[in-house]
């Protein structure tokens, strides 16, 4: 797989990630109080940066030596 490859499936990976998560999050969060709006968005981005940390440890190394 080459890295232009390899780049866009982890775009990919992460973005049905937050999605996924952000609708089944969506109908449960109160607008109106900023704390819970800011506790989602927190919730929704940590599940795109695990997705992408799960994603680069299981890709092989691509180190030269």
């Amino acid at each position: 797989m080459t890295p232009k490859q390899s780049t866009a499936r982890l775009v990919l990976y992460v973005t049905i990630s937050i999605v996924t998560s952000a609708s089944a999050g969506l109908q449960t969060v109160d607008f109106h109080s900023w704390k819970e709006v800011a506790g989602f968005a927190l919730a929704v981005i940590a599940t795109g940066l695990v997705t992408a940390r799960s994603y680069i440890d299981q890709s092989p190394n691509q180190v030269e030596k």
